[in-house]
C-alpha cells in the first residue's frame, strides 16, 4: 500500500492522460458505432434481415438476435470479415515480397496486432479489420518482415522500411488505435 501511495502523483497523471486520449473514439468503446475498414457503422435492427451485414455507413443487424447474444454476434460476423479481408492481404504480400509463409491464423490476442514464429506462421488480431486498410497492411508486412529477421533491430526496420519508406507514420498511427484492442473484451 506504501509503494501505491508513493506512486499516488504518477498514477493520477497517467489516468488523466488516458482519459484525455483524443484518439479514443467513445462511441465505439461503447458500442454505439462499430469500425470496420476505418470507417465507423451505425448499427441498424432490421426485421427482414436474416444475417449481419455491413453496408458503406450501417452494421445491419437482424431484430431476432438476443440483446444479450448481440455484442458476440458482431464479433462472430467481424472475426469472419478480418479471416477473409487479412488471408488476402497475406497472400498479396507474400507474391508480392516474393516470401512464403506456413499459415495465417485469426487470433484474439489482448495486447499485439500480429506475430510470427519460426515455423513460418503468421498470427493476426481480428480486431486489425476495424483499422483503416493501410494499418492492417502496415501489420501484415510487419509480419511479413520477421521471417526474414526475427527481431526489432536495425536490420528489421531496414527491411521494413524497403516496402514500407513511411512506416514510421504508420506505426505511430497503429499506436493512437491501440484502445481498439480492449474493444469486445
Amino acid at each position: 500500500m506504501e509503494f501505491v501511495r508513493s506512486k499516488q502523483d504518477w498514477i493520477l497523471t497517467r489516468q488523466r492522460k488516458i482519459a484525455e486520449n483524443s484518439y479514443i473514439n467513445r462511441s465505439v468503446v461503447t458500442y454505439n458505432t462499430f469500425m470496420h475498414m476505418g470507417r465507423e457503422l451505425v448499427p441498424v435492427i432490421c426485421q427482414k434481415s436474416k444475417a449481419i451485414v455491413h453496408t458503406s455507413t450501417s452494421l445491419v443487424i437482424p431484430a431476432k438476435i438476443p440483446s444479450d447474444k448481440l455484442l458476440k454476434r458482431v464479433e462472430k460476423y467481424f472475426r469472419g470479415e478480418a479471416k477473409n479481408i487479412l488471408e488476402q492481404r497475406a497472400m498479396y504480400f507474400s507474391n508480392r515480397l516474393k516470401l512464403e509463409y506456413s499459415a495465417v491464423a485469426i487470433n484474439n490476442n489482448k495486447t499485439r496486432w500480429g506475430s510470427c514464429n519460426t515455423k513460418r506462421e503468421i498470427f493476426l488480431n481480428w480486431r486489425a479489420v476495424m483499422l483503416p486498410p493501410h494499418l492492417f497492411d502496415y501489420i501484415v508486412v510487419h509480419e511479413f518482415c520477421h521471417l526474414l529477421e526475427f527481431n526489432h533491430t536495425k536490420n528489421f526496420w531496414a527491411i521494413v522500411e524497403t516496402i514500407l519508406p513511411n512506416w514510421r507514420v504508420l506505426r505511430k498511427q497503429l499506436k493512437h488505435m491501440a484502445w481498439i484492442l480492449s474493444t469486445f473484451r
